[in-house]
C-alpha cells in the first residue's frame, strides 16, 4: 500500500478528510479529468490553466499540474511577481476508479519540499450521493506542512463548492 513515509529531513504527514454531497464517480472524475482539475486545483490566490494541466489516468502515467500565482499579496509576501508558475509532475502510483488515486512528486528543494512526497486519496462512498474523501499527504518538513495543509484546505473547499452546484 502506498501511504506517504516520515524521514529525519521531514517527519509531517497530514490527514485530511472532506464529505462531499456528490457519488464518488463524480468526486473521482474531479481528480482525474484535466478540465475538472483545472476548476479546484490551487489555494486561494492562485490558478490552474486548462492548458497546464495533463492527466494519464494509469498506473506509471502523469498527473501534471502548473498553478499560476494571481495574488499580489501573496505575491509580495513570497517575494516573486505575479504570473509566477508553480508545476507539480506527480506521477500515478496507484488508481483504482472510482475509489482511490496515488500521486507521488519528487523533491523541489526551491520551493520548500525536501522530500518526495506520497499523496493517497480514498474515495468511501457515504450512500448514493455523498462522498467521504481522505486525504494521506506528505512528508514535509516542519517549516512547509501548515503551507500544505492550508493549500489542501483551500483547494478541498474550491472543491466542495464546485460539486455542490
Amino acid at each position: 500500500m502506498n501511504r506517504p513515509t516520515p524521514t529525519d529531513r521531514a517527519s509531517r504527514i497530514l490527514e485530511l478528510t472532506r464529505t462531499f454531497d456528490a457519488p464518488r464517480e463524480e468526486v473521482f472524475r474531479h481528480l482525474v479529468e484535466p478540465a475538472l482539475i483545472a476548476q479546484w486545483w490551487g489555494p486561494d490566490g492562485f490558478t490552474t490553466p486548462a492548458d497546464q494541466v495533463e492527466v494519464e489516468a494509469k498506473e506509471g502515467g502523469a498527473h501534471r499540474k502548473t498553478m499560476v500565482l494571481e495574488s499580489a499579496e501573496i505575491a509580495a509576501g513570497m517575494g516573486v511577481p505575479v504570473g509566477t508558475p508553480f508545476p507539480d509532475a506527480a506521477t500515478v502510483l496507484e488508481i483504482v476508479p472510482p475509489e482511490l488515486l496515488v500521486l507521488t512528486s519528487e523533491p523541489q528543494p526551491a520551493i520548500g519540499l525536501v522530500e518526495r512526497t506520497v499523496t493517497r486519496i480514498e474515495l468511501h462512498a457515504e450512500g448514493p450521493d455523498r462522498t467521504r474523501l481522505v486525504l494521506v499527504d506528505g512528508p514535509y518538513d516542519e517549516m512547509m506542512a501548515p503551507h500544505a495543509e492550508t493549500g489542501w484546505t483551500q483547494q478541498l473547499g474550491k472543491l466542495e463548492r464546485l460539486l455542490a452546484h
